[in-house]
């Protein structure tokens, strides 16, 4: 629990701070209870978009209902259902793509972006590394770009979520330009 709390406690710091994007970098076996304990702390005072990569809509759903996360407060974009054949369910609160492809993810998000009402708005990206395996990693860095300045833009928290050592050093240098925090856990 002290991790979490740390986590949750860094974020509030890093938001203090003025920061925007935060780059936060998990070790696997921490991978579910630090991304649970990060949408859990923002759905509490925003309203979001949850960009999944890695888990379909279905199961995450599950997931988020068990920590009473509530899901009215969440859009979601869904890339890997489709891929597996999975069922689509709750098209008013879930974009399903067909892969994680950068452009349909810009295009989605921009979308989901535009249903965010709220002050207090957050997008959540999980995880960065999943992209890195559908596209270059220049391809990957345009995509950030443009999404981060949206972000930015638009007035919303983001947070980039991504899997320690998926990436070359290198590749976390130029994402971490584009962060005003990195967060390791």
């Amino acid at each position: 629990m002290s991790t979490n709390s740390s986590l949750i406690e860094k974020i509030k710091n890093a938001i203090d701070q003025g920061a925007e994007i935060i780059l936060v970098k998990v070790e696997a076996k921490n991978y579910v209870r630090v991304s649970l304990e990060i949408v859990k702390f923002f759905s509490r005072f925003a309203d979001g978009v949850y960009v999944t990569l890695n888990k379909p809509y279905f199961s995450l759903k599950r997931m988020l209902t068990k920590e009473n996360i509530d899901l009215n407060r969440i859009y979601f974009i869904d890339s890997i259902t489709m891929q597996v054949g999975g069922e689509i369910i709750d098209e008013d609160r879930c974009f399903y793509l067909s892969s994680p492809d950068p452009v349909q993810l810009q295009v989605t998000i921009e979308r989901a972006m535009d249903l965010i009402t709220s002050n207090n708005r957050f997008i959540y990206i999980d995880s960065l590394s999943t992209i890195s395996l559908y596209k270059s990693f220049e391809t990957l860095i345009k995509f950030l770009r443009h999404i981060t300045g949206k972000i930015r833009l638009r007035g919303f928290f983001g947070t980039i979520f991504t899997l320690e050592k998926e990436m070359d050093e290198t590749y976390y240098s130029q994402i971490s330009l584009m962060c005003d925090e990195v967060i390791e856990v």
